[in-house]
């Protein structure tokens, strides 16, 4: 930091730390030890100028030498306004909050600047700004406290129904960045979410001569909308019996008009499959620029190889291709614009690849990481592992002022065990990185929830889960809202602890509506639901929490308590058992598995029944 200093052309070299004068250092009543060493409450004079001079170059510029002397005698919060603004900026929102605590000055200077006061909310709701959004700072803060006072309450602003006429297949379907859509065989319809009750629904549909596999409706800033169409080709070999490729097309198209993308170089990717693919199924992802396809022969009996084939969506180049033994990927999810995982069912481990970035990179032949998954007993294997995070990395639209930050959405696996007498060896790759297992990274990060996917429905977006019992009742049950943001964790678990000096560990779950606890709603005993029902034209009801709608007012205190479930919502509880064991009565783990990442949890007043559960950035969607 000294050296950043002296070599600035405007300043005069600092005196050495043994010549420095005793200044005055900032005191704070508040437990030192308390908070750690995250903010330096012994502040030095001459450490404050050299900050100043490293850390805001514009204003350093315009400091004179004689003003640079000056504040050596200074104590940091002698410096002006502004300064001190700039130089919080620099700061994690985190010590921002915490240097509001510590200090009277500092919390008024803080607390009346809509800058850092947006700054920090955009923090602590898990949101990044978009700098290209025409509201005023202002005016975003106001979204962002509206938007959390919603989530908070559990209640909507609009309700909304709309029309599915083409038969629903929960397969087929999907909701993404605010684009609901879904496909048949030979054609698909989308829509765009509406943002208000009075919105009008506009279905687009597009028809195709091949038959489509799979359908990524939407993607943020590039307006972007991907078909994928398989046709088989008979392929003449020297054996008796003829095989059958199939020709596959990526078509990539703008969402908003239906043309063709005017930023792509190709309107179309084409290539075959290279094995003898009777019924491909192909998951698509795009991060950035980059798009990734993973192919499976899903039910045929030729069990050809997964392949994985990454492009550069603008430009049509292959950027990254590979195979795995058959039935090995069912999905993957971006980490970044250039890094994905694949969840390997074959070895039980979670892949990271990586994506050259410019052509004078090497090919990956091998993920660069791996992580284990727990070890399962003898005889079991895992039947598939699939994967969800929403939002997915990449540029943001500029129609919106915020957007929920990708690098801080929860990671959902939803893991299938198969349990059987035979055992089916793991795959080995020559000189493979060794993978890290459970034990050493798993537990702190991750929380398992065992249960029947058909007894409940589950949806997440961001850090954020939603999840609702199936068929609970002919009156439907409340919709249950986990939330994996730690600051919210920490800030129920204060408010717990200011009113109940002893609070009830039964089972460590916070009770719901009908007292319903929360582990009875997510592996409750409940009958079949009938996915398959196939009727006239289903609907699916939209539950808005976009700002600007009517809002009922909230408690004055979040432990306030009720008398009666029935009258009024519960409270969110926080969960934070360390070490939760896995309730594994059917010992598929070799061991006990343990997880302990917090979240609260709280329940909606209003009850609901849905035969499907998808949520997007603020809009949980039921059909």
């Amino acid at each position: 930091m000294e050296q950043q200093a002296t070599s600035s052309p405007t300043r005069s070299p600092p005196l050495p730390r043994d010549e420095l004068p005793d200044s005055p250092v900032v005191e704070s009543p508040i437990d030192r030890t308390a908070l750690g060493d995250r903010v330096p409450f012994m502040l030095r004079s001459w450490e404050m100028a050299a900050f100043v001079a490293t850390s805001s170059p514009e204003i350093a510029k315009d400091l004179s030498t004689a003003t640079t002397r000056r504040l050596v005698g200074l104590m940091l919060l002698d410096l002006p306004p502004e300064i001190l603004i700039d130089i919080l900026f620099h700061l994690p929102f985190a010590s921002v909050v915490i240097c509001q605590r510590v200090n009277r000055h500092l919390h008024v200077l803080i607390y009346q600047s809509t800058d850092l006061q947006y700054y920090v909310h955009l923090g602590i709701s898990g949101l990044v700004d978009n700098p290209r959004s025409n509201l005023a700072v202002s005016e975003r803060l106001s979204l962002i406290l509206a938007r959390e006072r919603r989530w908070d309450e559990l209640e909507f602003d609009f309700h909304k129904v709309v029309n599915i006429t083409f038969p629903f297949r929960a397969a087929t379907t999907t909701l993404s960045v605010g684009v609901f859509g879904g496909f048949a065989p030979e054609k698909c319809r989308y829509m765009r979410i509406p943002s208000v009750a009075t919105e009008e629904v506009k279905w687009r549909e597009v028809h195709t001569e091949q038959k489509i596999v799979s359908l990524l409706p939407g993607f943020y800033e590039p307006d972007l909308h991907v078909l994928i169409t398989a046709q088989p080709r008979t392929m003449h070999t020297d054996t008796a019996k003829p095989g059958t490729v199939h020709y596959v097309r990526v078509h990539l198209s703008q969402l908003s008009t239906g043309e063709p993308h005017p930023d792509v170089r190709r309107a179309t990717i084409s290539f075959e499959t290279r094995e003898k693919f009777e019924d491909p199924k192909i998951f698509v992802r795009c991060g950035g620029d980059n798009m990734v396809l993973v192919l499976q022969d899903f039910g045929g009996t030729n069990r050809p190889e997964d392949q994985v084939l990454v492009y550069e969506w603008k430009t049509g180049e292959l950027k990254l291709s590979f195979s795995a033994p058959w039935d090995s990927y069912y999905n993957l999810l971006f980490l970044n614009t250039h890094i994905f995982l694949l969840p390997n069912t074959k070895t039980g481990n979670l892949e990271y690849w990586q994506i050259p970035q410019s052509p004078s990179e090497l090919t990956p032949s091998q993920p660069f990481f791996l992580l284990s998954l727990p070890c399962l007993c003898s005889g079991n294997t895992f039947q598939y592992i699939t994967c969800l995070a929403e939002p997915s990395a990449g540029p943001f639209s500029a129609s919106k002022p915020f957007y929920t930050n990708p690098e801080h959405a929860i990671a959902v696996f939803y893991v299938h065990i198969l349990c059987l007498d035979q055992f089916s060896a793991f795959i080995s790759f020559d000189d493979p990185p060794e993978p890290v297992p459970y034990d050493q990274w798993g537990p702190p990060v991750c929380r398992w929830f065992g249960g029947n996917p058909r007894q409940w429905l589950k949806t997440t977006f961001g850090q954020k889960c939603i999840i609702l019992p199936l068929l609970a009742g002919t009156e439907g049950a409340p919709l249950t809202l986990l939330d994996f943001n730690l600051i919210n964790v920490a800030k129920t678990l204060a408010a717990e602890h200011h009113i109940q000096a002893t609070v009830s560990d039964e089972g460590g779950w916070a009770w719901v509506d009908e007292g319903y606890r929360a582990e009875s709603a997510l592996s409750g005993d409940y009958a079949e639901n009938g996915l398959g029902y196939k009727g006239k034209d289903k609907q699916f009801t939209l539950q808005s929490h976009e700002a600007g709608g009517p809002r009922s007012n909230p408690p004055a205190d979040v432990t306030e308590t009720y008398n009666s479930p029935r009258e009024s919502r519960p409270q969110p509880r926080a969960i934070i058992q360390t070490m939760d064991p896995l309730n594994d009565p059917e010992g598929c783990f070799a061991y006990t598995v343990y997880s302990s990442l917090p979240y609260t949890v709280r329940s909606s007043r209003d009850k609901y029944r849905f035969n499907e559960l998808m949520l997007d950035e603020e809009i949980i969607l039921g059909i």
